[in-house]
This record gives structure tokens, C-alpha cells and sequence, in this order.
């Protein structure tokens, strides 16, 4: 008995195969590029999303040799916020607007000033931004009207995915909870925000449990990703809490942290709260009757990738030739750097920043520079800038009264041990790394296994599956250089320089 879980990730697919108890059957990636048709726009081919998840779950299955009669069901997790637009014909009307992409900041200003910015609030548990579904869908209507005048549904990218794999179009409670259109407390799209944008209603999806039964595999489908026909698919969830649920964060106390392309902090909370300085998100978590705190920021491993791409050609060669991931390279010059890098600091805001400073207009940088620095400390110090902007939500989570018991660390980042020990000295706690890389795939093949019977409930499900495969303890003397660096520098940078970024008033 097996069980599939695909993310619908921002680079690629990821398709994990696993046994009831958790082992790898196989894994499969393909990737897909961002568009970038403006300077502040970010795009994909929802076409392309399903292709690569053909080509990964037929790789996966072939690198396993598991019968598809013996997978018991598929699930999904999938990027956040972003808008799939499909037409009566069922085909996308345009390509997906994603999460990354900023030409929406005009219209955040309009929900505020239609919505009124504390109803809006009380009703999402979510500060306004470009990339979410509800801003993107008014810039749609003013700037596209006649794709605006075409749309049949609004989807969510993995609910697109899942659509071509069931025929059906549905979405579930927390990816649908990150929209800025949801009723986040009640559970239900919002009358009162769709109704007063001018949004007509009914090409919102159904939304289900990420765990309910949300169709089961074409015959078409089976054609094209080797599954069997009839297979069943659950409706799945957004990626930051399918990735939670699979590395166990589904309780009070246990935060996960995690470093992909961009970053997240995250915490399970047992009522609908939310943060009166709108610094943080509250969705639904995928775990029936549970939200979560999100923090958010949106160069986290795309800060490295930044300078590898600009300033590291050698490693890139050298890993491809000896089959060396280049960032482990980067990691171990990195390590040359003694900790606080003599006082070279960075601020992660290539892309503007989420938490806690909801401004897309902020700029990065480095600070601090002198002659005596070398390349070793601008790697570290965009490593530890990087942990540094993810501590400032773990700050909001304590000021809302959250009690940081343990953090997991999750993504691509938790490959590193500098990145793990960072995490550990600059948290000032305990940090665990998740036994799977792929949490998310993962996640999202125990949100399979709850929906097809094999466990009999989510606890069950992290209990007979999740493990951790190493942990660090911080360093009290790094720690509390650390501690004096966020402190006394890192966490007022961005106040005393957000004026230089603000946009000038040039009427």
C-alpha cells in the first residue's frame, strides 16, 4: 500500500512515492521557469505545471517499480496566493499571476479603501499585499477586462493541477484562506469582501477538508501520468501547512522555520487570532479545527541563489562537473567567516519583504562594509541575514503569546549545517531537522493516507511517520553575539532606511 504526494512548487514539482510508514518508495523533480514580462511581474504556464507533474509522477513510479494498482491515493500541496484563470472551455485564459509577483500594489490600496482596513482584518487575519489572489483579481478586472469578462473559475495553482488530474475543480480551507477573499474564522468565501470588490461569486470553487476525497484519476490522466484510473485524489493544501503537517507541526508550542525560495515561520494555534499590527498572516491549517501563524519572507534561499547566479560561476562549473551541489560549496567558504562577519550585515529584501514590514518597496543591501571583508563574508552574512529577517516573525509569535517550545527546520536550507547551527544560534533554541527534505510532497501524501483510511487521523499519521534526523543546540557564545547584532543593529535597519524606498509623490 502506497501513497502519492505532488507540490506544486515555484521551481519545479516535486512527487514523493511513500510506504504507510513513512519510507521513500521514490522521489521525481521537474522544474519550470518564472516569467518575467515586466520588471515587477512574475508568471508561469499553468500548462507547464501539468506537464512536469506527468513527467514526475510517470519518473517516480518507473524509479520505484510499484505497481499503480497499489497506490491507494494521491495528494497535493502547492504554492500559495497565486491565480490560475480558466475559461468556460476549461483551458487557463492567461498565464497564472503568482505569488512573487508585485504589479498588484495599487489595488492592495483599493481593498483597503473600499473594505476599510480593520474589517478587513477581522475577516482574513491577513495584512493586504501584491500576489494574493483578491489584489490580482481587481488589477485583472481594471487593467484585462476582457479576461476579467471570460472567467468561468478562479483557481488556486495546485487546484489547477489537480483539476487536469480528476476533472474536478475544487480548492480546500487553507489554501483558500490565503486569498484575502476568505472568511478565515467562519470557514467560508466572504459576501461581504467579494460583493463589495465587485467580484462575481460564483467563479470561486467549492472548498473541502484537505483531507476529503476531491475526485479520482481520469481516464485521460491515467494515459498521461501512468496512475490508475480511478484512483482516489484528496483536495490537498497550500504548501506552508501541508509542509507543517508533514514534518508534525500540528500542535502548540512546535514552530517549523522554513528556508526554500523564500521563507516561512509557522506555528499551530487552536482558535482564530490575529495580529493587530497586521506583521504576521492567520490561515486555516490543513488539520481540521486548527489555524496557524504564518511569517513570511520572500528572499530567503533566493538570497544565495542570487549570489550564486551573479558571483559564483566556479562552484556552479565545478559542481556540475563533479556533481557537487554548488551551494554546498558556498555553505563551506561560508564557514571561513567568523560569526557576525566582522560587522557585515544583510538585509534580505531583494523582492520587497512580507513579515514584518509588509512593504513591497523595500531594497536590500549590505551594511557595515570595510576593506578588511572577503567573499567568505558576504556568503555568511547573506546566511545570517536571512535567519536574522525569519527571527523577526518568531518575535511577533512570542509577542502574540506563543510559547516556542522547539523549531523544525524545513526546506532546502536544512541541507546545510552551517544554516542549521545559524538557526539554532540565532533563535536562541533547539532546532530539529525534518527527516524529509520534500516536507510538502511528504505532507501532502499523508494528507492522502488520512483521506483514503490509512491513518485513522492526522496524529496518527505524523506518529507512525514523521522523524527527525538530527538537532542543534545554540552556542552561548554565538548566541550571544547573535542576540547583540538583532538587537542592536539588524532589527532597526529597515526603520531607518524605509524612507529612502518609499515611493516619492511626484504630482
Amino acid at each position: 500500500m502506497y501513497l502519492i504526494g505532488v507540490d506544486v512548487g515555484t521551481s519545479s514539482v516535486k512527487v514523493l512515492i511513500i510506504d504507510e510508514l513513512g519510507n521513500v518508495a521514490a522521489r521525481s523533480s521537474v522544474e519550470y521557469p518564472i516569467k518575467s514580462p515586466s520588471e515587477t511581474y512574475a508568471e508561469q504556464d499553468p500548462e507547464e505545471w501539468w506537464e512536469a507533474t506527468n513527467l514526475s509522477i510517470r519518473g517516480a513510479l518507473k524509479a520505484s517499480g510499484i505497481n499503480p494498482a497499489d497506490i491507494s491515493a494521491v495528494g497535493f500541496s502547492g504554492q500559495m496566493h497565486g491565480t490560475v484563470l480558466i475559461g468556460r472551455d476549461e483551458k487557463p485564459l492567461r498565464d497564472a499571476i503568482i505569488w512573487l509577483d508585485k504589479r498588484s500594489v495599487k489595488e492592495c490600496e483599493d481593498f483597503y479603501r473600499i473594505l476599510g482596513r480593520d474589517r478587513v482584518l477581522d475577516i482574513t487575519g491577513s495584512p493586504v499585499m501584491p500576489g494574493f489572489m483578491g489584489p490580482t483579481l481587481l488589477w485583472i478586472k481594471k487593467n484585462e477586462p476582457s479576461v476579467f469578462d471570460r472567467i468561468f473559475k478562479a483557481l488556486l495553482p495546485k487546484d489547477y493541477v489537480k483539476f487536469k488530474l480528476t476533472g474536478s475543480i475544487n480548492t480546500d480551507f487553507s489554501d483558500a484562506s490565503a486569498t484575502l477573499l476568505f472568511d478565515v474564522g467562519r470557514g467560508v468565501w466572504s459576501d461581504y469582501i467579494i460583493s463589495h470588490l465587485s467580484l462575481p461569486p460564483d467563479i470561486f470553487p467549492e472548498v473541502l477538508g484537505s483531507a476529503d476525497v476531491a475526485g479520482s484519476v481520469t481516464e485521460s490522466s491515467s494515459r498521461v501520468t501512468g496512475l490508475k484510473a480511478g484512483t482516489l485524489v484528496v483536495a490537498g493544501g497550500g504548501d506552508s501547512q501541508v509542509g507543517a503537517f508533514g514534518c508534525g507541526v500540528i500542535e502548540n508550542g512546535v514552530v517549523s522555520a522554513n528556508i526554500g525560495t523564500g521563507g516561512q515561520v509557522f506555528t499551530t494555534i487552536d482558535e482564530f487570532k490575529y495580529d493587530l499590527r497586521r506583521r504576521v498572516h492567520t490561515f486555516r491549517h490543513v488539520v481540521p479545527g486548527k489555524w496557524c501563524l504564518q511569517g513570511a519572507i520572500l528572499s530567503a534561499g533566493l538570497s544565495l541563489r542570487w549570489f550564486r547566479d551573479n558571483f559564483a560561476q566556479v562552484e556552479k562549473i565545478t559542481g556540475s562537473l563533479c556533481h557537487i551541489d554548488p551551494y554546498d560549496l558556498l555553505s563551506k567558504e561560508a564557514e571561513l567567516a567568523e560569526p557576525g562577519c566582522d560587522g557585515l550585515i544583510f538585509l534580505p529584501y531583494l523582492l520587497g519583504e512580507r513579515s514584518p514590514h509588509m512593504d513591497p518597496y523595500a531594497r536590500g543591501g549590505f551594511f557595515g562594509l570595510t576593506f578588511g571583508h572577503r567573499r567568505s563574508h558576504f556568503i555568511r552574512a547573506i546566511m545570517e541575514g536571512v535567519i536574522f529577517a525569519l527571527r523577526d516573525s518568531l518575535e511577533v509569535f512570542r509577542d502574540l503569546g506563543v510559547k516556542v517550545e522547539k523549531v523544525i527546520a524545513r526546506g532546502g536550507g536544512s541541507r546545510s549545517d552551517l544554516w542549521l547551527q545559524m538557526q539554532a544560534d540565532i533563535f536562541n533554541s533547539m532546532v530539529f531537522k525534518a527527516g524529509i527534505e520534500e516536507d510538502a510532497a511528504f505532507g501532502a501524501a499523508l494528507l492522502a493516507g488520512v483521506g483514503a483510511g490509512v491513518y485513522k487521523d492526522f496524529k496518527e499519521a505524523c506518529e507512525k511517520t514523521v522523524k527527525f534526523t538530527k538537532f542543534k543546540q545554540p552556542d552561548e557564545t554565538r548566541a550571544k553575539i547573535y542576540e547583540g547584532i538583532y538587537r542592536g543593529i539588524y532589527r532597526n535597519l529597515y526603520y531607518l532606511l524605509r524612507h529612502y524606498w518609499a515611493p516619492k509623490n511626484t504630482s
